[in-house]
């Protein structure tokens, strides 16, 4: 018994120090900055030259992933679209990566994102599957931090023509925690 409660408080006392090494890690301070929920103003493209944009809202909720070296996504626009991701820092390949699953396609995205800190700006890339017979696009999502707001501006680049296209442009605000 005296055995068990030794193990037991042996992996409780390694844990707190993995959970304190993963706070410590400067990487992961982007993460912290995601933590909380998030009200979303969404704009679309025009559909057609001339057009008005389109326009939705929606609410993001950010949480850590036991241990704080992953943070976890949820995402629901107006109960039509709904999203989950999951990233952090991977330290071999030493670029942030992510992945993504959404109500709008049939397979997850893998994102590689790279910060810098002096523009407080995170840039996603990743790929977008289109419909047979074309080849993927280049995704791109870059963020700009400042402070309780966020800005994500999404843009494909053409296979073929190499110009970029954009997708949208997301400004969340942080909600005031109560």
């Amino acid at each position: 018994m005296r055995i068990a409660v030794v193990v037991l408080l042996l992996v409780a006392v390694g844990a707190k120090a993995a959970d304190d090494a993963a706070v410590a890690r400067p990487e992961l301070a982007v993460l912290k900055m995601e933590e909380g929920v998030w009200d979303a103003a969404i704009e679309f493209p025009p559909a057609k030259p001339g057009d008005a944009p389109t326009h939705a809202t929606g609410v993001q909720t950010n949480t850590f992933v036991t241990g704080q070296r992953w943070i976890r996504n949820d995402f629901e626009v107006n109960a039509k679209y709904g999203g989950h991701g999951t990233w952090g820092y991977d330290p071999k390949k030493q670029r942030y990566v992510g992945i993504w699953v959404d109500s709008n396609t049939d397979y997850i995205r893998l994102d590689e994102g790279a910060w810098d800190a002096a523009s407080k700006t995170m840039t996603w890339t990743s790929e977008l599957r289109q419909p047979d017979p074309y080849p993927p696009a280049k995704y791109r999502m870059t963020e700009e931090f400042r402070g309780d707001t966020r800005v994500l501006t999404m843009t494909a680049i053409g296979p073929k023509s190499g110009k970029e296209v954009p997708l949208g442009k997301i400004t969340f605000t942080r909600r005031a925690v109560r």
